[in-house]
């Protein structure tokens, strides 16, 4: 049946009348309640490294601590009840978890990356004031190529780690592991 000005998706019909799911809910349904609940998650995570404060080395802290010690701890001993609730509630309607398959390499990999072409931006732009020497600006282009160098040093680092990872696995693997 179609509403006047409403079109119906017969899709979303043949997505209705598919086999019962465990669940009671739909396939969508079903996986906007574990995307949401993974983004709960990721919150309380955030929630958690505020209140363990900024590391120590971070160049730009985000948080001042403004929270006594005896109230950051009481905080943190509610997060754990609210994850093992969500993780009950999925569990509950048998509703699977996304099981991530991104590898630390690969994140690590793509946020150098990032910095890499985020600093080639710095590059281009012109640095220093109008009809000034052109010092600051070569000077401002030395510290970025010099912040790149650095960058792709703990690529070569990142690569060295993973080639070992591997020499490992595949002397595990001829060893039968």
């Amino acid at each position: 049946m179609t509403v006047a000005g409403t079109v119906e998706m017969p899709h979303r019909k043949a997505k209705l009348t598919r086999g019962t799911r465990k669940s009671g809910l739909d396939e969508n349904q079903e996986r906007w309640l574990c995307v949401t609940f993974e983004y709960i998650d990721g919150l309380l995570r955030d929630i958690g490294e505020v209140l363990d404060g900024s590391p120590v080395d971070s160049a730009f802290p985000r948080n001042v601590a403004d929270i006594p010690e005896e109230r950051r701890q009481m905080i943190r001993d509610t997060i754990p009840p609210i994850r093992q609730r969500l993780v009950q509630v999925l569990d509950d309607l048998a509703v699977p978890r996304n099981q991530k398959a991104i590898p630390a390499s690969r994140t690590i990999r793509t946020n150098l990356t990032t910095i890499d072409i985020t600093l080639e931006e710095l590059k281009r732009k012109d640095w220093g004031i109008p009809g000034s020497p052109s010092g600051t600006s070569e000077e401002m282009r030395s510290i970025i190529e010099e912040l790149r160098e650095m960058v792709s040093g703990l690529e070569r680092c990142i690569d060295a780690a993973m080639d070992d990872d591997s020499d490992v696995r595949r002397e595990g693997e001829r060893d039968g592991n």
